[in-house]
């Protein structure tokens, strides 16, 4: 007697997560009607005997327009970005997520670096053939411009994180982004009540939405929680707040956060950093500075990096769940090349407030 299928075999057998099996066949939470009915169909396929309530369909006539790419389809998935992911991006994980599911689904994955020649005349890539690709994706990669001319080439697009111009037109494309402002709305409020009174953040909030949204996050949750302008504390918050925007080398990034942080009237108790790395820059500048942290400024940082783990201090952070990230990218993908015409969506994927040495309070 063969065993019984469960959730869990549907998921792996396509996958997917268990969480989104269950979704399909309890007929719950927030699915793509493609989504639901590969898993419905795959569900019928193997066996899957808990119908009652399910929705499944179990004559493979009746989903055989759920299909997967034939010999002359458009099999390519392409990433567009301008900075190939490094070995602690959180991005290598969910790409490496993304290839699995694509790969299961009859799709290749293609990367395509964009120079800077093509960016600023907003050409696509020499090697790019239009004509093969499914869809395209974009990670890194946070030009308007470039962005908006490729919304219009009648191709299925996803942006994983996005340009920031809130003073422009929204692009009509769908963005995944994760979850930016909860975990530091939190930390503030945890430190507002232990009695610091500052906070600043760093980064350029124009680089990107996620840093624009944290940095939002940081600005109002000091407001909210009774502390001192944010802003005051801030390097830079706006990119034409201060001195015009100079090449940064990131080869010495201490260096700059060196420079900026001496041009502060003073500094506040507590940084919140855009990301690790520039938590971690921080830290080395202030250790300039003669002052420590967490002993004397408490320092955050966000995306949970290996280097985060294994810093001296180790990092306070916000986790993303690259996993999920990489499942949520696919399933938008997918849906959106078997169903171009339904509404656009900005989709959050959950993250987690990590607290660690580096913020510790003395008691």
């Amino acid at each position: 007697m063969s065993a019984k299928v469960t959730m869990q075999d549907i998921a792996d057998a396509l996958g997917f997560s268990r969480n989104t099996v269950s979704k399909a066949i309890n007929n719950t939470g927030v699915i793509s009607p493609t989504t639901k009915e590969l898993i419905l169909k795959k569900a019928a396929e193997m066996g899957y005997r808990n119908i009652a309530g399910a929705g499944i369909i179990s004559d493979p006539a009746q989903t055989s327009r759920i299909t997967e790419p034939n010999s002359r389809d458009k099999k390519e998935i392409a990433m567009f970005t301008c900075t190939m992911p490094g070995g602690s991006h959180f991005a290598v994980t969910t790409l490496d997520r993304m290839q699995q599911i694509f790969s299961h689904h009859g799709y290749s994955l293609a990367f395509y670096r964009i120079t800077p020649t093509e960016l600023r005349e907003r050409r696509l890539p020499g090697s790019f053939n239009i004509e093969s690709a499914a869809a395209i994706f974009c990670m890194e990669l946070f030009d308007y411009d470039y962005c908006k001319m490729l919304s219009e080439l009648n191709i299925p697009l996803l942006l994983i994180d996005s340009p920031t111009h809130p003073d422009r037109e929204p692009l009509s494309v769908d963005i995944l982004l994760m979850e930016n402002k909860l975990g530091i709305y939190y930390f503030i409020s945890q430190i507002a009540k232990n009695g610091k009174k500052s906070v600043g953040y760093i980064g350029d909030m124009m680089h990107c939405r996620s840093f624009f949204e944290r940095g939002a996050a940081c600005i109002s949750a000091a407001a909210v929680n009774g502390l001192l302008p944010a802003e005051r504390y801030s390097i830079p918050p706006y990119r034409s707040a201060r001195r015009p925007k100079k090449e940064i080398d990131y080869l010495n990034y201490t260096d700059y956060i060196f420079d900026m942080l001496r041009e502060l009237p003073e500094l506040p108790e507590v940084f919140v950093c855009a990301n690790d790395f520039i938590a971690i820059h921080t830290i080395s500048a202030l250790k300039r500075m003669d002052i420590r942290c967490p002993e004397d400024i408490l320092v955050m940082g966000f995306d949970d990096s290996p280097e985060s783990r294994f810093h001296t201090p180790s990092l306070t952070t916000v986790h993303i769940h690259t996993q999920t990230m990489g499942n949520l990218a696919a399933e938008m993908i997918l849906g959106r090349i078997a169903e171009p015409d339904r509404e656009i969506r900005t989709v959050y994927s959950k993250t987690e407030l990590i607290l660690r040495r580096s913020t510790e309070m003395e008691s």
